[in-house]
């Protein structure tokens, strides 16, 4: 009888906890405004204790004569100190794989990186083009994953 107990407990501890993955979100970019200085801002996060890692990427801009635009781009490493071009997928493109996305209007995009890439870190870098000192881009990134 015991043993049965047993079993059915570990059993259900097992399965609930796959099920049950903690979410993470994390802002690594917070509300930075880019004008003529700064015109970009990067944020970096070691991601490889996570299953899975998105990115929302919220931008606000405040044009009064330029046609503001936003790009965010990603870098990876394996040490948090030597840097490659990261590619992510998008809503837009879906299985193609994006090497940066340019946002031109306020609002949210959305990116993840492949489940399957056994990457430490990501480095995640928004530059605005077209700023100056009324023309401004309030940015802000957030990861979210499980682990």
């Amino acid at each position: 009888m015991f043993k049965k107990l047993f079993l059915a407990i570990l059993g259900i501890a097992i399965a609930t906890s796959a099920v049950f993955a903690s979410p993470v979100n994390k802002t690594i970019i917070t509300g930075t405004q880019l004008d003529d200085d700064p015109t970009s801002i990067t944020g970096t996060y070691g991601i490889q204790d996570f299953q899975n890692v998105g990115f929302f990427i919220k931008v606000d801009e405040t044009e009064v004569g330029n046609s503001i635009s936003v790009a965010v781009t990603m870098h990876f490493s394996y040490d948090n100190t030597n840097w490659v071009t990261g590619y992510f997928h998008d809503l837009a493109g879906g299985a193609t794989l994006q090497t940066s996305e340019t946002i031109s209007g306020d609002g949210w995009y959305y990116c993840w990186l492949n489940p399957d890439w056994k990457i430490p870190y990501v480095r995640v870098t928004l530059t605005a083009t077209n700023t100056d000192t009324d023309d401004l881009a309030t940015v802000t990134a957030y990861l979210v994953g499980t682990k």
